[in-house]
């Protein structure tokens, strides 16, 4: 099975005045597609990185400014210096890359922790977010159960003994039964790419108490919830079934035997999806 290539990874500069916040001074990133275009920016999950969007790229880019960030600490972005990162932190972690791409209106697209981080920004400037995308959508918890601060724990647990490991634990949690394997070994190389001390934070944050339909209120813009019926990761009725009710203007569309990762495991439908979503943006 043939997958679209990739463009070539880029670097930016973070912002100087940015800079106290994190150990370095580098994001490094994805990008295709005309600078002048509509930008639709993605945002990976937690043991992912911007590769996890390569039919995003081959799909969309012929229109649209497409950029895929590694979040901090991840791939080769230099990571925040706070090890229990809030989700102001990657609130501002997402401004200040904008910044430095010099993006300001966006369409926003995150998957996971992705979709997490997604909300954390648009609820703080949903003025610049035209629209959001939200797959395999996490919500957050007021409290924690058991069974779920486990489930972070253990991937904290085979991060430490490396990305190889990490990635040797497998994806079958995080597709749909019908993946094929070859799907599935890309991904598996998707996640070897993870760094320890990146996904360590994202960790904690997803640990805290931020419970995104408390501030739901402020996502004033059109979001698109897209769900897999069998997400095993982010449950419909522990996450997007919460969110959807606080929105202003939400729509969910479940697709049936599909699971945590809808852009990879149906990329033909998630396109249509977008292009019906996105299509008032580019006229």
């Amino acid at each position: 099975m043939a997958f679209p290539s990739l463009p070539e990874v880029r670097f930016a500069r973070i912002p100087q005045e940015s800079q106290a916040r994190y150990l370095g001074d580098r994001f490094s990133y994805i990008e295709a597609g005309p600078a002048d275009a509509p930008c639709v920016l993605f945002l990976h999950g937690i043991g992912s990185n911007a590769t996890y969007f390569r039919f995003q790229f081959a799909s969309l880019s012929h229109r649209f400014r497409v950029v895929a960030w590694n979040a901090p600490g991840y791939w080769m972005s230099d990571n925040l210096k706070t090890e229990h990162p809030s989700d102001a932190d990657y609130a501002q972690a997402v401004a200040d890359f904008t910044q430095a791409l010099d993006i300001h209106d966006m369409v926003l697209c995150g998957n996971s922790f992705g979709s997490v981080v997604a909300q954390a920004f648009a609820m703080r400037h949903p003025q610049r977010v035209e629209r959001l995308i939200l797959t395999g959508t996490g919500v957050g918890q007021k409290q924690l159960s058991a069974q779920r601060r486990e489930a972070f724990e253990a991937r904290a647990r085979r991060i430490r003994l490396g990305s190889y490991q990490y990635g040797d634990a497998g994806v079958d949690n995080l597709v749909g039964p019908h993946a094929s394997p070859a799907l599935r070994a890309m991904l598996v190389a998707v996640t070897r790419g993870t760094q320890a001390a990146g996904l360590l934070r994202a960790v904690s944050f997803r640990l805290s108490d931020f419970y995104t339909p408390d501030f739901a209120a402020a996502l004033t813009m059109p979001v698109l919830l897209v769900q897999g019926s069998e997400d095993r990761t982010n449950p419909r009725q522990d996450n997007a079934d919460l969110l959807l009710p606080q929105l202003p203007h939400g729509r969910l569309v479940e697709l049936v035997g599909i699971g945590h990762l809808p852009e990879v495991e149906a990329p033909d439908t998630f396109h249509q999806l977008l292009e019906s979503f996105l299509s008032s943006l580019d006229q």
